[in-house]
């Protein structure tokens, strides 16, 4: 597997309440290089301090108490630049709008490899230095 150099250094805060699932990406974005905090809820992030200090926050939707997409709106009011992506396995239009709603960057549905996630880290990194050139993507 090729580690991505541009992921190196990002730090991501990483909300899901299904362990396995949390720790295997957990795993695999460390092995990229990013600096990865872990939580099980929308409230142990929130408690942990500003979610402004992170280059991306990933949350799944449903959580136990508040949900991912309430998370997601607070690091976006917390910071402009943070890379916000809502993990869901429900397809619904309501949770697509709702996230567009929230500033929400990105959405991936369940099931997506580590491969989409990547993708989707690497998207957000390019659309931000094309912005800072002033460019469009």
């Amino acid at each position: 597997m090729e580690i991505s150099r541009t992921l190196e250094g990002m730090r991501i805060a990483l909300i899901e309440d299904d362990n396995l699932l949390r720790d295997s990406l957990a795993i695999f974005l460390r092995v990229q290089g990013c600096l990865v905090e872990t939580f099980e809820c929308a409230e142990d992030a929130l408690t942990a301090g500003s979610l402004g200090k992170f280059g991306a926050v990933i949350s799944d939707f449903l959580l136990p108490g508040e949900n991912g997409l309430s998370v997601l709106l607070r690091a976006r009011q917390a910071s402009r630049t943070v890379t916000t992506i809502l993990i869901t396995a429900y397809g619904s239009s309501n949770i697509s709008e709702e996230a567009r709603q929230a500033g929400v960057d990105i959405i991936l549905f369940k099931p997506f490899s580590t491969t989409d996630l990547e993708s989707a880290l690497q998207r957000t990194i390019d659309r931000g230095r094309a912005a800072s050139a002033g460019l469009t993507l």
